[in-house]
């Protein structure tokens, strides 16, 4: 079923970032599996898929692959998520591994970016967070279009744009 766009997590993926919500969705853990691909709702047409890198910038042998057969850009980016610090529930620093200790930290920091741009929709933020990445011209199906650089999609977002009606 993978880039059908069918199961029910795609189905709720698409119709959420039609009505303007960026989402954000873990590659998954599947690197070292025999099945080492995303899995829904990562799949979707619209998820952003973030995929896990360490401190260094080197891809997480555990973060999920994108699918071998697809066009699409999967994973789209990654952020940190293997060793990555947190806050334990005993309020302990602690390290943990996982796309999903990559995805909301990448959220957080798209988010950030948005509210620095709130007239810009959800493809846009995306799209300018793509294009500041490390491998946007040349990605792959490991982490995408790379590491991004928030500063770099700052600056994507602060150009005038214009739109001509010239014919």
């Amino acid at each position: 079923d993978m880039k059908k766009n069918i199961t029910p997590g795609a189905k709720a993926v698409n119709i959420a970032s039609s009505k303007g919500i960026l989402v954000c969705v873990a590659a998954g853990n599947e690197g070292t599996s025999s099945w080492h691909y995303i899995s829904t709702p990562s799949d979707a047409d619209s998820a952003f898929c973030i995929a896990a890198v360490d401190v260094n910038g080197i891809p997480s042998s555990f973060s999920s692959y994108g699918l071998a057969t697809d066009i699409r850009v999967k994973p789209n980016v990654a952020a940190v998520g293997q060793s990555a610090a947190f806050v334990n529930t005993s309020g302990v620093i602690s390290s943990g591994n996982g796309t999903s200790f990559a995805t909301p930290s990448l959220a957080g920091m798209a988010t950030c970016l948005w509210q620095a741009f709130p007239n810009k929709t959800n493809w846009e933020v995306k799209t300018a967070i793509e294009q500041s990445a490390s491998q946007y011209l040349t990605p792959d199906k490991k982490i995408g279009y790379g590491i991004p650089d928030f500063k770099v999609a700052y600056q994507i977002l602060s150009q005038v744009t214009y739109v001509s009606n010239n014919k």
